[in-house]
């Protein structure tokens, strides 16, 4: 089930798409990675014409509160060719999922890129 795509070109760099319950949970689950219920699926796609580093790092916000997603696969981060994107993935209650309104992801040097949900 697609959740919403999302769009940011904040500084025409990077943009991030999240979709909840992709068909990817079963492969890093069971085929890929043995890492169970990653269910929230975040794209980041690299709209400039220079790679960007893209940290294992998002914030969600919600009522003004903004909550560090702390375990997200992979790890440390990935390079982000131009033109194409990194995917990263979660663990996220679909009713806890509801309530954020914002999402933002960062590259290597902290700037912020904040998507609405």
């Amino acid at each position: 089930m697609l959740s919403g795509t999302f769009h940011q070109k904040a500084r025409g760099m990077l943009e991030v798409r999240v979709f909840m319950n992709s068909s990817v949970e079963d492969v890093i689950g069971f085929k890929c990675c043995n890492l169970p219920d990653q269910n929230l699926e975040i794209h980041v796609i690299n709209n400039g014409a220079e790679p960007v580093r893209a940290p294992s790092r998002f914030v969600l916000e919600k009522d003004g509160e903004n909550v560090e997603l702390l375990t997200v696969y992979p790890p440390g981060g990935q390079l982000v060719q131009p033109h194409e994107a990194a995917a990263f993935y979660c663990t996220m209650d679909e009713e806890e999922w509801k309530s954020y309104s914002s999402i933002t992801a960062f590259d290597a040097q902290g700037n912020p890129y904040k998507a609405s949900l």
